[in-house]
């Protein structure tokens, strides 16, 4: 449905960005400093349709407004829902693969 699915996990300092597409089973994260423009031109670079993900946390009132105009739909899921996302090791890339995995299989629950 989407040629797009992207996953943003971060913390005030960096942050994860993982990106899938609608073809292809391989993730691809980079991480980069936080920085909102450098994000929306990001996301403004990728061609068709583009879906995004962010958990709720404190800044996701603030990356919803930023980043909406940026994607087809975004979506602010519920964290506690994220099953898998508690499981193994835990870091921004890991966090954000998992959660690009979640969003491109329908299993993300928004708030």
């Amino acid at each position: 449905m989407y040629d797009h699915y992207v996953a943003v996990d971060g913390s005030q300092n960096t942050m994860a960005i993982a990106r899938m597409t609608g073809a292809a089973n391989k993730i691809a994260v980079t991480e980069v400093p936080t920085n909102i423009k450098n994000l929306q031109i990001y996301l403004s670079q990728l061609k068709g349709k583009k879906i995004l993900t962010v958990e709720e946390s404190t800044p996701s009132q603030w990356l919803y407004t930023e980043l909406r105009s940026c994607v087809d739909e975004m979506i602010v899921c519920d964290p506690y829902r994220n099953h898998l996302l508690s499981e193994g090791a835990k870091n921004d890339r890991i966090d954000a693969s998992k959660l690009v995995q979640l969003l491109r299989g329908g299993l993300l629950k928004p708030v």
